[in-house]
Parts: structure tokens; sequence; C-alpha cells
């Protein structure tokens, strides 16, 4: 009798895994069909064995109140296929390259069935389960979640296919996720193939979202029009990234080792990663407080621990907001006026003593420096860290002031994350025309430490601040206009 049930128990096991391999090979075979019909290089669709059925339920209709957004992008990417495999293959690495679309990643090996994949089919050589929240630089947009599988092929000699899909297909895998899962992601993933010393890419993007998820407001036709999160994007995204990494020293008016252009660009990553949790529209609860949620946002920061400043708090302030004018004439004036917005007491142009920046300039990091008397004797060097970048998606300007204390532990190689407090814009282009829209759509973050004894104080102040500047960008642009 016990020989039986485990003759049934070993059976119904093999049965699971034959079925989640079926379901891996349709999601393959889904990619190649989709990077075939896209007139990619892709000219042909593997032969896997009938696997129809399993292919068929990536097409069916979404649910009710579900919509199917799918796009495919193709590119060469500078950077050796096997790099760029690692890259996507590790998912902290994969969060940290593609930072402005996802905005949060996580991993970890799957379980039960799905753990014996790799050993049901030779060509899959690794694989992890991934949860991920997408978003845009605004609160105004939810993020999108997912729970997937991610596994990755090696097709032949010199070709890869990344391959996701969301894990509820598998009607025998467990539950992994710790997020919400709101969205489904139907066969997305990457196909990379070696192109002399870089990597030639198809990016495909194919996911089931919520079509009442975001409310009408001034993002809508972003997010109607399938430019938010397509595959086009997260291409641009990784180019840019890429790009940045090879950034070089213009400008350098202070001394600083060999290691200073690895500094900055780590220390600029985390303020952009600080930027981006800030304005999200769920913000950490155990980082930030919600102390008012109407056109502007107010936070306050429950962790930091002022040492130097008792009876101080630090607050953020945010807003998004539609305004009449080229996205780049926008950028142009705040990349112009943003040290003085920061330092708004300043007599004269601070110093820039540092400039880096990509070979394109579409990514540079400065480092300004003003001297401040404190009296006729003591001088004291306050800084600003800034880094400027854009695509044809967005532009971002995002700094943090530093302290001369905070300034040489950076250049030491010391940790200074927890001294810095970025403040920054997000300009998304709203239209086709990409940054020669007409329009566009500003998302401002202000951090400020004040020492006030009532929340409403704070709430008042960092109302002023945000409207002071929204008020500055508009007269500006209608003086654009004027002139």
């Amino acid at each position: 009798m016990a020989n039986h049930s485990d003759s049934n128990s070993v059976e119904s096991k093999f049965l699971k895994l034959q079925e989640a391999n079926n379901i891996s090979k349709a999601a393959y075979r889904e990619i190649m069909c989709m990077a075939l019909e896209a007139n990619t290089w892709v000219v042909g669709t593997p032969a896997l064995g009938t696997i129809e059925e399993f292919q068929q339920m990536f097409k069916t209709l979404p649910p009710p109140g579900m919509r199917v957004e799918c796009s495919v992008e193709t590119a060469i990417v500078p950077i050796a296929p096997e790099n760029l495999v690692s890259v996507l293959m590790d998912v902290d690495r994969w969060g940290s390259t593609l930072s402005r679309v996802a905005h949060f990643g996580s991993s970890h090996l799957p379980t039960g069935v799905l753990q014996q994949l790799s050993r049901a089919d030779e060509t899959i050589t690794k694989i992890v389960m991934v949860n991920a929240e997408f978003q845009l630089p605004t609160p105004l947009v939810p993020t999108r979640k997912f729970c997937f599988l991610r596994c990755l092929r090696k097709i032949v000699e010199d070709i890869w296919a990344i391959v996701d899909v969301s894990n509820d297909y598998f009607h025998h895998g467990p539950s992994d996720s710790k997020l919400e899962v709101k969205c489904r992601r139907r066969p997305s993933g990457v196909i990379i193939r070696r192109h002399d010393e870089y990597s030639e890419v198809i990016w495909l993007e194919n996911v089931e979202v919520n079509e009442h998820q975001v409310q009408e407001n001034i993002y809508s036709s972003i997010i109607n029009s399938n430019i938010a999160f397509c595959a086009k994007r997260c291409v641009r995204t990784l180019l840019q990234k890429l790009k940045r990494n090879n950034s070089r020293f213009l400008n350098l008016r202070m001394p600083v080792d060999q290691q200073a252009r690895a500094y900055l660009l780590n220390l600029t990553e985390y303020m952009e990663k600080n930027f981006l949790e800030c304005i999200n529209e769920a913000p950490n609860r155990r980082k930030w407080d919600i102390l008012s949620d109407g056109e502007v946002r107010v936070l306050k920061d429950v962790t930091m621990n002022h040492v130097e400043t008792q009876g101080s708090s630090n607050y953020i302030a945010l807003t998004s907001f539609r305004i009449q004018a080229k996205p780049f004439l926008v950028a142009q004036f705040l990349l112009k006026n943003n040290v003085k917005l920061q330092w708004p007491s300043l007599l004269e142009e601070p110093e820039e003593v540092i400039k880096l920046a990509s070979e394109d300039y579409n990514n540079c990091i400065t480092l300004h420096k003003n001297v401040d008397l404190q009296n006729d004797f003591t001088k004291n060097h306050d800084y600003l860290l800034q880094e400027a970048s854009w695509d044809e998606f967005c532009y971002f300007i995002i700094s943090s002031p530093m302290t001369q204390a905070a300034t040489n532990a950076l250049f030491a190689g010391g940790c200074i994350y927890d001294h810095l407090k970025p403040s920054g814009f997000a300009i998304l282009p709203d239209g086709s025309a990409g940054l020669l829209s007409d329009s566009c759509l500003v998302t401002i973050a202000m951090q400020q430490e004040l020492a006030v004894l009532e929340s409403g104080q704070a709430i008042q102040s960092m109302n002023f601040i945000i409207n002071d500047i929204v008020e500055e960008i508009y007269e500006a642009m209608l003086t654009s206009k004027i002139t």
C-alpha cells in the first residue's frame, strides 16, 4: 500500500514538473514569436514539441478591467553579452541599472516544482524569482507590482534569451510574492546575441495592467499611450546608465584621488534612488510620515537623528504639475537656477570645483563650493552636489547640500549617505513629440531641515517653499514666450 502511495506521489511530482517545464518553454517560444513578428533579426521560432495549448494561454484576452501593453525595441548596447547577461540575472544590479523604471527589486531562488526546472531543461542555465515595482517619477501614478520567474536560456553559441513570466501561470507553483501584486507579466524578456565586442538586444515588454489603476489626472495620456513603461524606455535607460558609468572629469579644481570618480557615481546614484523613493505614490512608512497629502504632499523623516541640530527635523515637500512649455526649456531654466534655488541667500556665484560628464554630456555631475564667512577669521565651505541627466523620456536634476566634513569624508571613501538630503526635479514630456513637446509634466521634491514645534508650521513652511519655486518656473516660462 505504501509503495503504491509513493508511486502516485512520484508520478504526481513528475507531471507537475512536466507541466511547469512546458509552460516555461511556451513562454520562451512566445517571446521568440513576438520578436519574429516585430521584424527583428530573429528568423524563426524554436521547435519545442507540442506546447501550443500552453502558448495559447498567453494570447487570451485579459480579464475585465485589465489591458495588455506590448512593445518591442532593438538596439546595439556597448557592453559584452556575458556582462549584460550577468547584470540582468543579478536582480540588485538589474534594479540599479534600471532604477528610473524599476523602483524596487528583490529576488530569491524559486521553491517547489519551479526549483527543478533547470534539471528538466538543460538549456536553462539560471533561474530566479523576482519581486519588482515599476514607477513613473511622480506621486500621482501608482507603482506597478509584479512577481515573476526569470529564466536564462543559452540558445546557441553567442545567443541568449532571458525570459520573464508571472508566477501565477504556473498552476502548481508556490505563491512567492512579497508584494500585493496587481499586474501580470506575460512572456517578456531580452534576447541577446554577440555583436563584435557589444550586445545586440531585442527587448520585449508584455504586461497586463489595471485599466482603472490611474485616476484621471495630468499623467493619464502618458499612461494610456503605452509610452511610460515601454521597451524603448527600458533600452534608453540601460544605454543612459552605461554612458554614465563611463563619465570623465571635465573640470577638477580640488585635490582628489583616482577613486573620486567611483565615489561620485555611487553617491549620486544613491541620491537618485532616495529622490525616487520620496516621490513614490506610497512612500515607505518606516521612513516617512505623511503630514499632508493635498496638492502639495509634505512628509516628515521619522528615522534621521540630527545630533548636530537638536530640536530640528527633516521634511520633504513634493508636487506634480503641468506647464505649457517645452521640456528642454524648463530643464534649462532649472539647470541654470538650481544652485540659486538651493542657496537663495547667496550674494556671489558659487565656484564649480568638479564636473564629471558622459561623452555626450547627457549626464553631468557637478560640485559647487560656496564660501560662508562666519566672522573675520573663520571661513566655512558649503557644497552642493548635483546630477543632471536626460534622455528622450525624462530630465532629472537632483542635488543635495554637503558640509565640508561630509565632502572630505566622501573623497576619503567614507559612507556619508545619512548626511544627504536630496531635492530634485523630474520633467516628462506631455506628448508624443518627446522633448520637443509643447508642454511637460514636472515633479518637484524639496527637502529641508526645520526647527518647528508643530506639524502645521512645517506644512505651512514647506508649502511656501514649493509654491514659490512653482511660481518662479511659471514666470520664467511666461517671460520666455514673451521674449
